[in-house]
Formats: C-alpha cells, structure tokens, sequence
C-alpha cells in the first residue's frame, strides 16, 4: 500500500494580496501611458471626419447643381462652425399645387474641437464670418480651400478647379 504524503503549499491555490497589488499597480501605469495617445487618436479621427464631411457636401453641392439644373450654394459659417448646402432656385419654383417651395437645405455642426482655420481665397471686400461658395449647373465652381484644424493637427479640404471635384489632403 502506498501512501501520498500532501504538503500543504500544494493545497493552496489562489493568489496573494501582494499579487494582486503589482497586477493593480502595472495595469494603471499601462492605462497612465495609453489613454493620451488614445485620446489625441479620438481628436484626430474627429478632425478627418469633417473635413470628409465638408467633401461630401461640396460634392453634393455639385451633384444636385447637375442633376436639378440649378445653382447650388455651400455655405461656411466661421463663428458658429455649420456648413449647409442650399438650392438657390428652390425659392422660385412652384409645386404641383402651385404653392412657392421651401429652400433645401442640408447642414451640420463641426465638432467642438475642430475649428475652421482659414478658407482660401480670401475676400478681397470686407472679410465676413459666413462664406458662400456656388456651383452652377454645369458642375463649375470657384476653386477654394478650407483648412480645418485641431489643437494638434491641420486638415484642408480643396476643389479641382477643372473638375469640382473636392478633396481631403494633410497638412
């Protein structure tokens, strides 16, 4: 017959309190060290997406400009960071019922951290916080560019001045 002598440091399982404090202690090192970086990635991410968002909506301008055979008008608004697009003949056009139509209008904030630095060409009369920027219907447009920025980044959102076509570049 055999006999298994147990040792009691076998018995025990779990871990120590002493343990537990280290894990405790390197997982809040770890997240001391990562949440900046994860946070400025957030503020990125927030950058890039309006200054897609911006591309889309001058984009849609020039779509609806050639596909309603109107003038379509993007409008920047500085101080209050909204962008809309407008349909600048949908004032005078009448319904079946004969009534006057309302103005399309499509618009969006800008996030609080991203702020419009500076919107090229500038105006040569008197600088004003709301620039308007129109597409004709045949897909023309005066060339601009808007340069959206962070605390930590610029992005500039710009026009092909053959084409329209609007696009999103670093800076």
């Amino acid at each position: 017959m055999v006999f298994m002598v147990r040792n009691k440091k076998t018995q025990q399982r779990g871990i120590t309190l002493l343990e537990l404090l280290v894990v405790a202690a390197l997982a809040s090192i770890l997240l001391a060290v990562v949440f900046p970086s994860v946070r400025s990635g957030l503020g990125t991410l927030e950058l890039r997406s309006s200054a897609r968002r911006l591309a889309a909506a001058a984009k849609y301008a020039r779509d609806q400009a050639i596909y309603r055979q109107s003038f379509f008008q993007l409008e920047i608004d500085t101080e209050s960071g909204t962008i809309s697009v407008m349909d600048m003949d949908a004032t005078t056009e009448t319904n079946a019922t004969g009534q006057s139509g309302s103005v399309i209008r499509r618009s969006f904030e800008l996030p609080a951290t991203v702020r419009i630095g500076e919107i090229l060409p500038d105006e040569e009369d008197a600088p004003s916080r709301i620039r308007r920027f129109l597409f004709s219907p045949d897909g023309g447009s005066d060339p601009f560019q808007v340069v959206l920025e962070n605390p930590r980044r610029k992005v500039q959102v710009s026009t092909d001045p053959l084409t329209g076509f609007p696009k999103v570049d670093d800076l």
